[in-house]
């Protein structure tokens, strides 16, 4: 059976805010306007049962990219101690990758809840959402790397999603830069590059299991022209008794404004599925399609190139592992064309590019 969009009518956008200002008490927000504290450590007063990830990833003029990801547990685990690991995935323009994850023991890491200042061993992270420095030491790769935040920090609301009539499970993000310029010096291999390029960070921070509520997601973002780009649909299993449903998110700026982040109107059409890593598929071409009274955006990805798979499979046991045979989660991460075209009241463009997008799979 397919997922259930949800629907574009004002008893839906009522409920959504309705959750969204419940969301927004919850956390303590009392503005749309992201503040540098909700780059601080989220998880500190639960560490206990809750994971918690930095992501930062740079794609460089020279055609190498550099993604860097500060957790203090994995997400598959968020019950489970303090297990801080630096992901490091670093590729070269002629394709040659690596892929690190070294771990630290609990006391190697502190995170501050004022503010963006990380340390796991000897890498850490510190930011004020307008600049980020980052540095990180993974076997023979010593980066440091200077973000400047060129669009507006920005979170979906309030930024959390509940699963769960409870509400007691929840998955929560905030993207303090969109997009950015980076400035590096990394050194591998014996030889310092100085490189420049773009950059984007978000944070993420939830309590349970992903893979127990939510079925998969395509995440992406890309900066196109003047444009800056995030859009995601999550597609959950089961709830409350509706089935599977997609819950979209979408921003888009121009420079430093906020063109929407109306997240309803947002739809995506896949098609030209082709087998993947772990027996999972992916598609070739996404029509991510928005539409409401102020016009229409629409986004083409095609030509997908697979740069990253990752087996995300959890060791299960005894009847855990017969409930779960048939199980493969994967992830996998794409850079692809992009063809943006806006015609909305106040605003009519057409512009191309690349993007990159990933899809989770979590059966």
């Amino acid at each position: 059976m397919a997922a259930h969009d949800i629907p574009d009518t004002p008893e839906i956008r009522a409920t959504l805010q309705h959750s969204q200002d419940e969301g927004l008490a919850a956390l303590g927000l009392t503005s749309d306007t992201v503040e540098p504290w909700e780059d601080g450590y989220r998880a500190a007063a639960a560490a206990d049962s809750t994971f918690e990830w930095w992501y930062f990833d740079c794609q460089f003029d020279d055609g190498s990219t550099l993604v860097v990801t500060f957790s203090n547990k994995p997400h598959t685990d968020p019950s489970g101690p303090l297990t801080p690991t630096v992901l490091v995935i670093r590729q070269l323009p002629d394709g040659t990758r690596r892929h690190l994850e070294p771990t630290f023991p609990a006391d190697e890491f502190a995170a501050a809840t004022d503010g963006c200042d990380v340390r796991i061993g000897p890498s850490r992270v510190t930011g004020d959402l307008r600049t980020y420095d980052l540095h990180i030491e993974a076997d023979d790769i010593v980066a440091d790397v200077h973000i400047d935040r060129a669009a507006p920090s920005w979170r979906p609301g309030a930024g959390i999603t509940y699963f769960g009539q409870a509400k007691d499970r929840y998955l929560a993000w905030v993207v303090p830069v969109p997009y950015g310029t980076a400035h590096a010096t990394i050194t591998e291999d014996g030889t310092t590059r100085q490189l420049t390029g773009s950059a984007y960070h978000d944070h993420n921070w939830g309590n349970h299991l992903m893979g127990s509520f939510l079925d998969h997601w395509y995440w992406g973002r890309a900066h196109v022209g003047d444009y800056t780009l995030v859009y995601v649909r999550m597609t959950t299993k089961g709830l409350f008794g509706f089935g599977e449903i997609n819950i979209p998110t979408f921003f888009l700026a121009k420079g430093d404004t906020v063109i929407t982040d109306d997240l309803v109107p947002l739809r995506l059409t896949t098609s030209g599925d082709v087998p993947g890593p772990g027996h999972q598929s992916y598609p070739t071409r996404m029509e991510w399609t928005w539409r409401s009274d102020r016009g229409s955006i629409a986004m083409t990805v095609t030509n997908p190139t697979l740069i990253e798979s990752l087996d995300m499979k959890v060791p299960r046991h005894g009847v855990g592992a017969l409930l779960h045979a048939g199980e493969h989660p994967m992830y996998y991460d794409f850079n692809a064309d992009i063809d943006l075209d806006i015609r909305l009241d106040d605003l009519t463009d057409h512009v191309t590019g690349r993007t990159l997008y990933e899809k989770m799979m979590f059966r």
